[in-house]
């Protein structure tokens, strides 16, 4: 999983982890460039066609962050300023190409969440085929 990957793991963590992620931040020499700020940003998808299509416009938080000269930026859905702060922070550090100690520490929290997200997701996944009807099966069809 690339760091790219990583930091999108941060949208959908419970606030619980998102403020232990920021924690790890704690002592590092990083500067917000850009406060989390809130916006709103042109929705776009696809019909069946490929055909673009916008049905309206959805909030989002934003937020920069230098460390060591390199930026990191996080957008995030809705107003979540310390979720947009700590994508953002992520980011920074993952753009950093000398590996520090916060850089594996960031990385190994994101990927204990992600095995997390993925095992809650196939095990939901589970539980949905589970109640999946067969109508071919059933008698008198």
């Amino acid at each position: 999983m690339i760091n790219t990957d990583l930091t999108a793991v941060i949208d959908t963590m419970e606030e619980e982890k998102v403020e232990l992620l920021l924690q790890l931040f704690a002592d590092v020499d990083l500067t917000i460039s850009t406060p989390p700020h809130t916006g709103l940003m042109m929705l776009a998808v696809h019909d069946s066609f490929a055909t673009a299509f916008y049905p309206g416009e959805i909030l989002v938080t934003e937020a920069r962050v230098l460390f060591h000269g390199y930026e990191g930026f996080g957008m995030v859905l809705g107003e979540a300023p310390r979720r947009a702060l700590a994508r953002a922070a992520a980011d920074a550090v993952f753009h950093a190409p000398e590996s520090t100690p916060v850089q594996d520490s960031v990385r190994t929290f994101l990927l204990q969440e992600a095995t997390l997200q993925k095992t809650r997701q196939l095990e939901n996944a589970a539980l949905v085929a589970a109640t999946k009807v067969r109508f071919d099966l059933m008698p008198g069809a």
